[in-house]
């Protein structure tokens, strides 16, 4: 067996050596044709004029430098010619020094030693020719002669050249017969290669013959294959019956060979109820004409074994035929239960994580009232500073503190819209809005900002204008902010400006482009600034900071009100970011729809208000927001006080908060309308940060049909209020706006502390922390019942969040969204919350100590 196994070898081993020997022949060939035409190119009559050209032309551009001169001499004015003489003929030379084409050249002594004393020439004349105008024109007399002098040097250089050129090019022609001698050699090593090639074929003609016998063995071992196969292998004939059952068939179906052979395969592998539906697939298949294209039938089927189980089986059938021409069917079947199985886990892993969005969504609705609720008293702080007399730097730190609660209220609102849009919760309306006052709503908000940047902002039409469109203001003007406060961030002491127009005759389409001057987006960048998250690497980028989620969700808007949203730019040229809705006018004849979003607050007259509100910080924010616009305000720390001050007394309107200990507020708000008191019927206005349409429909049924969102507002507030005393109608699309998790945040954050560095402030500050560490010490003790825990829990968050002890308030968070699942929470978790709150007072007693 090892003789013939060599013998077999050695023929393949020879022709292996032939084939390389061609493949280097054809090769070497290949690299002397490619020298060739490189030597043929070399010595062509183009190259060669070239060459001679550029000798002659530097005498000729000589020539031309010295009646430049003298011309120059007679009238100053021309020595702009001298300088573009002496440059032509600079450029002569310097091509000749450096072109690859004049490289023997330069070898060559009776062409270098004039060129060596041209090269000098130059040298000293640059900085004359580069000077100033009557430096050259008093150095012209003197340079007219020294070029005289070189002139003959010149013409030495140009006909050195052409010499030494000639014999280069008598070289290389002797070269290029050189190179056609061996091309000529090698191809005739090539012809004998190809005949022993021929003899190599010969030989395997004779191997073919020996490997019809390998052929033979190979058909043993597919069958070896067969028997060890681990799927079921039936060949049957025509009939049905079965000619061959294979090893695994036996395992499958719990049957012997010797039993299976003759039986028809439907009857001994498939449960009656399965025997109809799998033959007519077959004939069905069959007259198809799948019979002779050679495809294979696959199917699943429900199998059986000889014992009774029933199985899952994926089952291919085709045909073929047999040694003496008949057809036969070959069949194979797998087990397929165990992948079943798999899927069916598949599947329940799909409901499970499902059901995982569900309570995904239950926990942005809580977080966000959460995240709502300190922003109430930092942005609502602020706004009552303002109304007193402060100096300038406290009115620094307010535009600091102003600008840090806006930006968190923002990314709230950018997540939320994301999360929202992904739950498919998203409506949009349709509504007659005035176009140009939409536009110059946008023009106002982002002014602040372009003017601090230095950037010219403003808006116009192109084309013929329009005044009104139906369609979702709202959503509409979401997105243009965002492109607008985008290209204002993006650009520095340059224009920003929106431009509208109707396009399109048979199906109008409105268009908003906003076009600016700034950084400009890189070509591989401009897809991927549509996506979550998403934020480019330039120096701008890093300043303006943002989470990545302004364009996709304008992306996203834009789909839902049938537009498109897209961006052209270059880097460094500006950008211009365009969105295109469908146009429908409408006509504003009658009067303009108002905006809620610009227009003033409304004054009314005082009125009696309950504020009910567990947490202590934003019943002084709301207090005196109310009292600063002259209306009388009674507290309640939670929904039953709420509700016995309503049986109590009549109010003009309730301010509910909803998430309270003792009795939340939609519970509150059903008791106080249920009962008799005398503020059965007063409005009841929701104050939260859920914003999911269900809720809005659950605080509804409960009776409170006004929401206001967290943080309180002032504007929104006193709008809200206007509506209730004048008994305005709730509109039917009236939504809170969104919040959601907090982003990372650090142990402190110094800005929120800012406004408790002094006077009464202190002193707040001081019992706030006395009460976290008092609530936290209950906590980590794990002895509260699950109801109070998750009390306790929400208040203590509430006064981190306000006082921004950000890493313990998303701590908390956390542990209230389990409580509130009814999920269990480990005593570990609850001492970490210790260890936490241990760090939190460190790190703001650090702060202490280093304010001024």
């Amino acid at each position: 067996m090892t003789g013939t196994t060599e013998q077999l070898g050695k023929p393949w081993r020879r022709r292996g050596a032939t084939v390389f020997a061609l493949v280097c022949c054809v090769g070497m060939i290949a690299f002397m044709a490619w020298v060739l035409l490189r030597e043929l190119e070399d010595v062509s009559t183009a190259n060669s004029d070239n060459l001679q050209w550029s000798l002659a032309q530097a005498d000729v551009e000589f020539l031309r430098f010295e009646l430049a001169m003298q011309r120059a001499l007679d009238d100053p004015l021309q020595v702009d010619q001298v300088r573009r003489r002496f440059d032509i003929f600079y450029s002569r030379v310097d091509t000749i020094e450096n072109g690859l084409v004049f490289r023997e050249l330069r070898r060559d002594p009776t062409y270098d030693e004039p060129r060596a004393v041209v090269r000098t020439f130059l040298q000293d004349t640059i900085p004359l020719i580069d000077g100033d105008d009557a430096t050259l024109i008093a150095a012209l007399p003197d340079l007219s002669e020294r070029a005289l002098a070189v002139s003959d040097e010149v013409r030495r250089f140009s006909l050195g050249g052409l010499a030494a050129f000639a014999e280069v090019s008598d070289a290389r022609r002797e070269d290029l017969v050189r190179t056609l001698i061996l091309l000529a050699i090698v191809l005739a090593a090539l012809l004998g290669g190809l005949v022993l090639v021929a003899l190599a074929m010969f030989r395997l003609s004779q191997l073919a013959i020996r490997r019809s016998d390998e052929v033979r063995r190979t058909s043993a071992r597919m069958r070896t294959i067969v028997e060890t196969s681990q799927d079921a292998i039936i060949v049957a004939n025509r009939r049905g019956e079965i000619l061959e059952f294979n090893p695994a068939a036996e395992k499958i179906f719990e049957v012997s060979r010797a039993d299976a052979l003759g039986q028809r395969v439907a009857e001994l592998v498939l449960p009656e109820r399965s025997r109809t539906k799998a033959r007519d697939t077959y004939f069905r298949f069959m007259n198809d004409g799948a019979r002779d294209s050679g495809e294979a039938l696959h199917l699943e089927v429900t199998a059986k074994t000889q014992g009774g189980r029933e199985f899952p089986a994926e089952v291919a059938v085709n045909h073929a035929e047999d040694a003496s021409g008949g057809q036969v069917h070959v069949i194979y079947m797998r087990d397929i239960s165990r992948r079943r199985a798999a899927e069916n886990d598949l599947t329940e892993a799909r409901d499970r994580a499902l059901a995982g969005e569900r309570a995904k969504a239950e926990f942005l609705a809580v977080m966000s009232h959460e995240m709502r609720t300190p922003l109430n008293g930092l942005l609502g702080s602020m706004q009552l500073m303002r109304d007193q007399s402060v100096s300038d730097r406290q009115q620094e730190l307010l535009n600091r503190m102003e600008f840090s609660g806006r930006l968190l209220l923002s990314l709230v609102n950018d997540v939320l819209d994301l999360a929202k849009y992904e739950a498919g919760r998203i409506d949009i309306v349709r509504k007659p809005f005035s176009v140009p006052r939409l536009l110059d709503g946008v023009i106002e908000t982002t002014a602040p900002l372009a003017t601090k940047n230095g950037n010219a902002l403003d808006w116009r039409w192109e084309g013929t204008p329009v005044d009104g469109a139906v369609g979702d203001p709202r959503r509409l003007r979401q997105v243009l902010l965002n492109l607008v406060g985008n290209a204002v961030k993006f650009t520095r002491a340059g224009t920003v400006e929106i431009e509208a127009e109707v396009i399109g005759a048979s199906d109008p389409q409105l268009e908003f482009r906003v076009i600016d001057s700034g950084v400009g987006i890189a070509h591989e960048d401009l897809d991927r600034i549509f996506r979550d998250f998403e934020t480019l690497d330039s120096s701008y980028a890093r300043q303006a900071g943002g989470t990545g989620l302004g364009l996709g969700i304008a992306r996203r808007f834009a789909m839902l009100m049938g537009g498109e949203i897209g961006v052209e730019s270059e880097p460094g040229e500006g950008s211009l970011f365009w969105l295109r809705l469908p146009f429908a006018p409408a006509d504003l004849s009658e009067g303009t729809p108002s905006d809620a979003e610009t227009a003033p607050s409304p004054a009314i007259r005082p009125l009696d208000i309950l504020l009910v509100e567990d947490n202590e910080i934003n019943r002084l924010v709301a207090r005196e927001f109310l009292e600063a616009d002259g209306h009388t305000v009674t507290e309640a720390v939670n929904g039953r006080a709420g509700v016995e001050w309503a049986n109590a007394r009549r109010f003009d309107a309730i301010l509910m908060d909803v998430s309270m200990p003792v009795m939340d507020g939609p519970e509150a708000a059903r008791t106080i309308r249920s009962g008799d008191g005398p503020s059965k019927t007063a409005p009841i206005i929701a104050v939260t940060a859920h914003a999911l349409p269900e809720e809005i429909a659950a605080f509804r049924q409960a009776g409170m049909p006004h929401c206001v969102s967290k943080p309180l507002d002032r504007n929104a507030l006193q709008k809200t209020l206007a509506e209730v005393a004048g008994g305005a109608p709730v509109a039917a699309d009236a939504a809170v706006p969104l919040a959601d998790k907090p982003s990372d945040a650090p142990l402190i954050e110094a800005e929120n502390l800012e406004r408790f560095r002094d006077g009464s402030a202190v002193a707040l500050l001081d019992r706030s922390v006395a009460e976290i560490n008092w609530d936290i010490d209950r906590i980590a003790e794990g002895t509260l019942a699950p109801a109070d825990l998750q009390q306790v829990v929400h208040k203590c968050a509430g006064t981190c969040g306000v006082f921004g002890f950000s890493a313990l308030r998303r701590a908390l968070a956390a542990v209230e969204t389990d409580l509130k699942r009814g999920a269990p929470v480990a005593p570990e978790r609850l001492h970490a919350l210790s260890v936490l709150w241990d760090k939190t007072r460190d790190t703001l007693e650090d702060w202490r100590v280093a304010q001024p």
